[in-house]
């Protein structure tokens, strides 16, 4: 088994408290995931010659594929969002150039239904990467094909690099959990809730293609995709009277508490995305529901 590539101060301890990355409670806890952009800018594929935008896109490339094969399985936003942040955390102790994007997915799916307690079976697995991979939704797989073999061995043998690379560390907040809490106690209003939380929903199933989760936790990434709804859907978002009835309109984030530039930084994020290299990847793929 291969030594996980290191990267810089990958385990270092990380303020989230509501002066940096908006985590509640005011104090400093340990956060090995969470990365500066200087970080993000040293990763393993771009020491091994593959340039910044590259491994974005074949980032969201992976992440795309953990959806295709996921519509297939039936399985629930938190298991996908679970598998993407696996993959773009295995990414940050290993190379694209040594890993296929589509193989680590692959591995990601199969770890992750485990993990968040919705299992498939491997076959069954196997099966709708073969067909994702080739692009044929209906075709016939059985044990007997080659690729069916190629894609088990690959998925077994890689499971264990994964959890490597994830240095066991697999429990993962939910950002939905946190945006449907969000939800409940920033839009009273029922009539605007369900459009909200639709459109938000798919914004943080967009994000998981981009590098957002390593950059912030999923309090931020709720807040932000909470927000950017309400700018694009022009539902307002106000604080529940019962618990901030002082709080300024445009300030209803400060009760969770989450640093606005942070929030900001990933709407920004999420508006490049409609725009620049990642929006074919982006806006090809449906919304998941509620």
């Amino acid at each position: 088994m291969s030594t996980p590539q290191s990267t810089p101060q990958s385990k270092r301890v990380h303020n989230e408290s509501s002066s940096s990355n908006g985590a509640s409670g005011g104090g400093v806890r340990q956060n090995n995931w969470i990365f500066t952009s200087q970080e993000l800018h040293h990763s393993p594929s771009l020491r091994d010659g593959i340039d910044y935008m590259s491994e974005i896109v074949l980032r969201a490339k992976g992440c795309a594929f953990i959806y295709q094969v996921s519509a297939q399985l039936r399985l629930p936003p938190p298991v996908v969002y679970t598998a993407t942040t696996m993959l773009h955390r295995f990414y940050m102790r290993f190379s694209l150039k040594r890993y296929h994007h589509y193989d680590i997915a692959a591995t990601c799916i199969f770890l992750a239904t485990k993990v968040e307690e919705h299992t498939r079976k491997l076959k069954d697995i196997v099966i709708a990467c073969c067909r994702a991979a080739l692009k044929k939704v209906d075709l016939y797989i059985d044990e007997q094909n080659k690729e069916f073999w190629r894609w088990r061995d690959t998925i077994l043998f890689d499971e264990e690099l994964l959890l490597e690379a994830l240095c066991f560390d697999l429990v993962l907040e939910n950002p939905y959990t946190v945006l449907a809490g969000f939800a409940r106690r920033f839009v009273p209003n029922e009539q605007h809730r369900s459009p909200l939380i639709k459109a938000a929903w798919g914004f943080l199933t967009d994000s998981a293609k981009t590098t957002a989760a390593l950059r912030y936790p999923p309090k931020v990434l709720a807040a932000a995709a909470l927000f950017y709804a309400s700018h694009v859907t022009k539902l307002d978002l106000f604080p529940d009277p019962a618990v901030s009835r002082a709080a300024p309109l445009r300030d209803w984030w400060s009760d969770v508490p989450v640093s606005s530039e942070h929030m900001r930084h990933v709407c920004k994020i999420l508006v490049d995305m409609s725009a620049g290299p990642l929006a074919k990847f982006v806006w090809e793929q449906k919304y998941i529901e509620v």
